[in-house]
């Protein structure tokens, strides 16, 4: 199973487990040899072992090349599930899984279709979820699928026979990172300091390092550049959310925000970013949490 759809993936697990117990092997961490001998083995009551192998990507060819040998004779009644991105059209591992298997690759559905999804997926639990809400719900979590199930079943649970509302999912589902990233980006580009520093003690509370929401802050005022240099261009959203590999709902909030960004704007934003990871990365004596406040206070300022 390849793709970035990871629910799917797991409901296909759970699909062909019927109800086995699965071992379970982490590519990045196990070799192919243990996985194939896995596959070889089989319980006191002979029924095959179901073997799950996740983030395939991990392999090398050379590793990948003991799995494509395995698959010329495989162990009668074992079942092998690989999990991984992608594997190239060339790759002889994809070739033997075509050949002696099944081959699906499952992406995950972005933007409306994301949206669409969701508002299904939420009726078949018993809940009304209108679109705006599943749309707000879905920038929250940064279209994470697999976390839209989970938060669509607390949502379930609380609300009932009811219908979900904006303020159903602000009780019960904090945003991620990332979007708290793009709300920090926003207030920031309004000048709203008091927001900007309310956010910014929230993304401190996620337990992140100073440092990597720095690096997370300069790549978000990096991608609001490029796609602010593609718009004026004239290029359409769905062709910037693909140039900057994006969702299409990324994309949207990066329209906004350049539009509210000029290149000085930009080019004072990301000059003060880049000072605060060389203080952070030891060039200032001050303690962590306070640069990056003064830096907050330094950004949210109005142009002069």
């Amino acid at each position: 199973m390849l793709g970035d759809d990871e629910e799917r993936k797991a409901r296909g697990v759970e699909k062909l487990r019927r109800g086995r117990a699965a071992e379970s092997f982490d590519a990045s961490a196990a070799s192919p040899q243990s996985v194939v001998a896995a596959c070889n083995s089989f319980d006191l009551f002979g029924e095959g072992p179901f073997v799950v192998v996740r983030n395939l990507d991990a392999w090398n060819a050379a590793q990948k090349a003991v799995i494509v040998d395995y698959l010329q004779n495989p162990a009668d009644g074992a079942d092998m599930l690989l999990l991984g991105k992608k594997l190239g059209a060339r790759e002889r591992l994809l070739t033997a899984a075509k050949k002696g298997g099944e081959v699906h690759d499952f992406q995950q559905p972005t933007g409306r279709a994301l949206v669409k999804w969701l508002v299904g997926h939420a009726r078949k639990l018993g809940l009304d979820l209108p679109d705006e809400v599943a749309e707000d719900l879905a920038e929250r979590v940064s279209g994470d699928k697999m976390r839209l199930v989970r938060e669509t079943e607390k949502l379930s649970l609380y609300v009932g026979d009811g219908t979900a509302t904006r303020e159903d999912v602000d009780l019960l589902c904090p945003p991620d990172v990332q979007s708290n990233i793009f709300a920090f980006v926003d207030a920031l580009a309004a000048g709203e300091r008091g927001r900007a520093i309310e956010l910014l003690e929230a993304l401190v509370g996620t337990g992140e390092p100073p440092l990597r929401l720095t690096f997370m802050v300069r790549r978000q005022f990096r991608l609001v550049a490029r796609a602010r240099a593609l718009f004026e261009r004239g290029v359409p959203q769905p062709e910037v959310a693909r140039e900057l590999k994006v969702p299409p709902f990324v994309a949207r909030k990066l329209s906004e925000q350049s539009r509210k960004l000029d290149d000085r704007d930009l080019d004072r934003a990301l000059a003060t970013v880049l000072a605060l990871e060389s203080g952070l990365k030891g060039g200032n004596d001050l303690r962590d949490g306070l640069q990056v406040e003064l830096a907050v206070l330094k950004l949210s300022r109005s142009p002069a």
